[in-house]
């Protein structure tokens, strides 16, 4: 038996647009999330652990039966991740504790932490996020049971409150950028690339906001096709995308390249071959980056990243005030619920160890009990073991549930004596 009931403790470290520009987030983003899982769970006292990554958030969640010490090592080891930015990503990265790091969780999940306030697209990233620690082999039951509520309380928050009404993507503030800037969108040739989720959101987004059709190009040509077809837009070929800027309005790049797609020196060259006399405007919406930051040097081009959306998220937290005031109260019953449940988790070691106890006595005695019987046929045997699973269970029942219980109430004190009490019944 465990001396003690067991406190869980949830701790999230992050880095997220709030505090960190795009060359900062990016220098401490995973290549391969299997492998930081990996990492963060070989620290020291981590049970658990999960990495939400995303074009404007580095985010660790993690488990453990201590704090401040664990919070300490994983602030360190995503600090480290900056290299020459040490120092730098140090004053960014945030730390959340227990019913602040649940109610960051859920805060998450209802938008209320994006860019852009209330968009869709992070309840799947976050379900992303719990799929790939789940085929790590890195999430436990208090995750597990935390991103399962979070994503019910998501969904809630948008049924609910609307918070999720009209433009509310980082695609879709792109292309409200694109058109603060152009003023409209009505006969511009716009190029979308990539293909992915957030490209979608772009593409779908600019077909409604825009006649002419759309140019789309994706290293998976089938893709782009897919998409072209659903929107009545034109496929261009990855390896002939230049062929389009050189007389496009707008482009709009959301890859999952790793590498630069754009650089000052394929700009300029396109830049000089140009017949449109507007300029060019770039949009690089991408993490990591996929246009080179001196493409900005460049005569007859606007470059805009991430950072510069935050324009658009401010406008679109001004008209959603309301929305918001509704979704933390619905966060606010939602965390009375979930902190009663983590009380109620942590009992779990105890109750697992008295009913595996139990459950090895009883298979013993059953053991004895047939061999004393002599010989009995199986529908015997299955009868007797039966019998004695049913007294089993029937026996500890109430003490299960008298133990969740006074977890859930923090009575500590009855917890401890039921411990003792199992264990000086064990040393008999």
């Amino acid at each position: 038996m465990h001396s003690s009931a067991k406190t869980d403790h949830v701790i999230n470290v992050r880095i997220t647009h709030k505090t960190a520009r795009v060359p900062l987030m990016e220098s401490v983003s995973f290549k391969d999330k299997a492998q930081g899982l990996a990492e963060i769970c070989s620290l020291q006292d981590v049970e658990e652990c999960l990495i939400l990554q995303t074009c404007n958030r580095v985010e660790i969640f993690l488990v453990t039966g201590e704090t401040v010490h664990v919070a300490f090592l994983t602030k360190e080891y995503l600090a480290k991740r900056a290299g020459v930015n040490y120092e730098e990503a140090k004053q960014a990265i945030e730390i959340d504790m227990d019913n602040y790091a649940v109610n960051h969780l859920l805060r998450i999940t209802s938008g209320l932490e994006s860019m852009v306030i209330g968009e869709d697209q992070v309840l799947n990233q976050v379900w992303d996020a719990f799929l790939e620690a789940e085929n790590a082999k890195t999430i436990g039951p208090i995750l597990k049971h935390l991103l399962n509520r979070a994503m019910t309380v998501g969904r809630r928050v948008r049924n609910e409150t609307g918070i999720n009404k009209g433009a509310v993507s980082i695609g879709s503030a792109a292309v409200e950028l694109a058109v603060k800037l152009l003023g409209s969108l009505e006969n511009k040739k716009i190029l979308v690339m990539g293909a992915g989720e957030i490209g979608t959101l772009v593409a779908k987004a600019l077909a409604r906001r825009c006649l002419s059709p759309i140019f789309i190009a994706n290293r998976t040509y089938d893709r782009a096709v897919t998409l072209a077809e659903a929107l009545s837009g034109k496929v261009v070929k990855f390896n002939q995308f230049e062929e389009v800027l050189v007389d496009a309005d707008v482009v709009i790049c959301s890859t999952s390249a790793p590498h630069y797609l754009l650089t000052k020196e394929i700009v300029s060259r396109l830049i000089a071959q140009r017949v449109n006399k507007n300029n060019l405007v770039i949009i690089d919406i991408s993490n990591p980056r996929n246009v080179e930051k001196a493409v900005q040097e460049v005569a007859g081009t606007k470059l805009y990243n991430i950072d510069d959306l935050q324009m658009i998220a401010n406008t679109n937290k001004m008209e959603r005030e309301k929305s918001i005031e509704k979704a933390e109260q619905i966060l606010d019953q939602e965390l009375v619920v979930l902190d009663q449940d983590m009380k109620s988790l942590s009992t779990r070691l105890i109750i697992s160890s008295l009913l595996s106890s139990a459950e090895e006595v009883r298979q013993k005695e059953l053991a004895t009990a047939l061999n004393m019987l002599g010989d009995l046929d199986e529908r015997q045997k299955k009868i007797l073991d039966d019998l004695t699973s049913i007294l089993l269970k029937q026996t500890f029942i109430p003490i299960v549930e008298n133990l969740r219980s006074a977890a859930k109430n923090g009575d500590e004190k009855l917890i401890e004596t039921a411990v003792k009490l199992f264990e000086k019944t064990e040393k008999k």
